[in-house]
């Protein structure tokens, strides 16, 4: 008799109550001393609340049942109502189970019919609270923005501001002695185009006269250039023109034919010159110098060997350089 009024109701149903009738149902616990059918209990109670109009879900708020034996009768329990103290509480009175099966099914009936009558009264008349929204998701932290560690640019007066280098060199006094050696250089920049620069180095002589009495000598030299220095945009070509003291230290040495001892001797020379030099940037550090120089002695070195002359350094200086400045 149960499955036959299930379908029919089941038939009767819209469809859209028979698709959500499991997952709209309250849960049941029923003691076994209740002595009913749970199923049907089950079903039952789900088709009578899918027909009743009136219901107020509240998908948040699962209800369940639960059915427990009392002394001359039977206990429900309805939740959440029955913890919160609003009436979720009814005690009934099932007809007796013992004779047969049609008792066990109009137990089943009355007990199903009193769970959905009692928690459509509860639905109606004690509506549960609406379920707050969910509350908004935090914002999120603020982007820190992006660290970005620039290089610090040093000041054109402080770029490459030392440079050392090496040169090979040449001088000649026309009508005179040929000087060739190697220099060591130092130079630093002063502000953005004008440039110190200091050399020292030594020389061999060559090109003394002829005299009864060998003669040879060799000289040091120091020289303190000043001027401007100019470079194309890439730093790939540069020119310098620069004003220059230089001075020589000689020492002449004459041997003797006898059985006496070599004589010296140590002269000193100052020319002033001007050297335009011609700068080829090799790399970012390294660059290629060419120069040629032009001067005149401003003291000046003539020797005399029995009264004959034998070296002069006066008059005009040209000289020549290569060499290698490392920019530090």
């Amino acid at each position: 008799m149960i499955a036959g009024l299930l379908a029919l109701a089941i038939v009767a149903m819209p469809p859209d109550a028979t698709s959500g009738t499991v997952e709209r149902g309250p849960s049941l616990d029923l003691d076994a001393c209740v002595r009913v059918d749970a199923s049907a209990v089950q079903s039952l109670v789900e088709l009578e609340l899918e027909l009743a109009d009136a219901r107020a879900r509240h998908p948040s708020f699962p209800v369940s049942v639960a059915v427990r034996c009392l002394e001359g009768g039977q206990l429900i329990r309805v939740e959440p109502w029955a913890s919160r103290g609003d009436d979720g509480i009814r005690t009934i009175e099932l007809p007796d189970a013992y004779d047969a099966t049609a008792a066990r099914e109009a137990r089943s009936r009355e007990l199903a019919l009193a769970i959905a009558e009692l928690i459509r009264r509860l639905e109606i008349t004690r509506p549960l609270p609406a379920e707050p929204p969910p509350a908004e998701p935090p914002p999120p932290p603020p982007v820190a923005p992006p660290v970005v560690v620039a290089p610090v640019a040093l000041p054109e007066g402080a770029r490459d501001r030392w440079r050392i280098g090496a040169l090979s060199t040449v001088e000649v006094f026309p009508g005179g002695p040929w000087l060739v050696g190697g220099d060591l250089s130092l130079g630093v920049s002063l502000g953005r185009w004008v440039s110190l620069d200091l050399r020292a180095g030594g020389r061999f002589v060559d090109g003394l006269t002829s005299t009864p009495e060998p003669l040879s000598a060799r000289a040091g030299v120091a020289s303190l250039g000043a001027g401007p220095t100019f470079w194309s945009r890439r730093r790939s070509v540069g020119f310098a023109l620069m004003v220059r003291a230089q001075g020589f230290g000689v020492e002449y040495r004459v041997e003797s034919a006898g059985p006496g001892p070599a004589g010296t001797s140590r002269l000193g020379a100052v020319v002033a010159a001007a050297e335009p030099r011609l700068l080829v940037g090799l790399s970012r550090h390294v660059t290629l110098a060419l120069g040629g120089a032009a001067g005149l002695a401003v003291h000046g070195i003539v020797v005399r060997v029995q009264g004959l002359e034998t070296s002069r350094m006066s008059g005009l200086l040209l000289s020549g350089s290569l060499g290698v400045v490392v920019a530090l």
